[in-house]
């Protein structure tokens, strides 16, 4: 089973940002949208929440169905405002963090 983790942006953080307001969440999110291996700093796991299940324990099986949506049985939501899969997500497995990087994934140390 994998856990996807995901940075949720609210309506009040987007509005907030979208009139100069700095955001650490936004700010965290954009850092890791290109090498989010090489960006990534353990105390942004604090902006991220549990989105999806997924009953694989293949990593890249796991992007697939959450990025194409053709396999939905093998996936449960774990809450509402979830995105499809994409870079600077977080898959857990086995007690293990992997952050979606520009290319393949990377192992990372979250803050728990």
């Amino acid at each position: 089973m994998i856990t996807i983790h995901q940075i949720r942006l609210t309506d009040e953080g987007v509005r907030d940002f979208n009139r100069g307001m700095s955001i650490p969440s936004i700010e965290a999110k954009h850092k890791l949208m290109l090498n989010a291996g090489k960006n990534w700093k353990p105390e942004y796991w604090g902006f991220y929440t549990a989105c999806y299940e997924v009953d694989t324990d293949d990593l890249e099986r796991a992007f697939e169905v959450t990025n194409l949506w053709n396999a939905n049985s093998i996936v449960t939501a774990l809450g509402q405002r979830n995105a499809s899969s994409s870079v600077g997500d977080i898959f857990e497995r086995d007690g293990h963090f992997f952050i979606v990087d520009s290319f393949g994934f990377k192992e990372v140390e979250v803050s728990l």
